[in-house]
């Protein structure tokens, strides 16, 4: 689960609850009755409104990067220097991600990174000069970020650098894997 949905699903879920839990009062008092059909229509159409919801705000969310880069298979990688980096979005289904920042041209403030990886490895280099945060959660797998190690089922982490609040060139990184190694290094 991406980090927005993880924030957004519980309130979904929780409004979802709240009402089916209100017909559901209502059914039992006799104040509106409603049967168990109904209670079984509502909560199908409450579970569609829900999933609809959730569409709406992943597509708002992927929107509005600039750059996506997606492949089923294969392998993703910078090697070379004298590329710029702006917000985007880099996704591959089977096999690695791999970014070295050193070389790139990063822009002065915040520029945020999506690295998705199903199975795969997902590895970063960034300069020490640049502030980085990095959010996302390895299913299984092994997850090694600025020195934090974790090794196991569903990791969920957020690891801030030391100088990101001073720093004039900063990185958010969200990362998440289902089966993989995810890997962040200040060089």
């Amino acid at each position: 689960m991406s980090w927005r949905a993880r924030d957004v699903v519980p309130l979904t879920i929780g409004a979802y609850l709240c009402v089916l839990g209100g017909f559901m009062l209502a059914d039992s008092t006799g104040w509106r009755p409603i049967g168990t059909r109904g209670l079984v229509g509502v909560a199908f159409g409450l579970a569609f409104l829900a999933l609809g919801i959730l569409a709406i705000i992943a597509a708002w969310r992927v929107r509005r990067f600039s750059r996506q880069l997606r492949r089923a298979i294969g392998h993703v990688r910078s090697d070379g220097g004298g590329w710029s980096i702006e917000d985007a979005i880099v996704s591959t289904v089977i096999g690695d991600i791999s970014l070295d920042l050193r070389r790139a041209e990063l822009p002065d403030g915040d520029t945020e990174l999506q690295l998705l990886c199903w199975l795969g490895t997902i590895q970063v280099r960034v300069p020490r000069d640049v502030g980085v945060d990095v959010t996302g959660q390895a299913i299984i797998g092994t997850v090694d970020i600025l020195g934090r190690r974790e090794e196991g089922m569903v990791r969920d982490f957020r690891v801030r650098s030391e100088n990101y609040s001073i720093a004039t060139k900063r990185v958010q990184m969200r990362l998440s894997t289902f089966v993989g190694e995810l890997l962040v290094v200040h060089v």
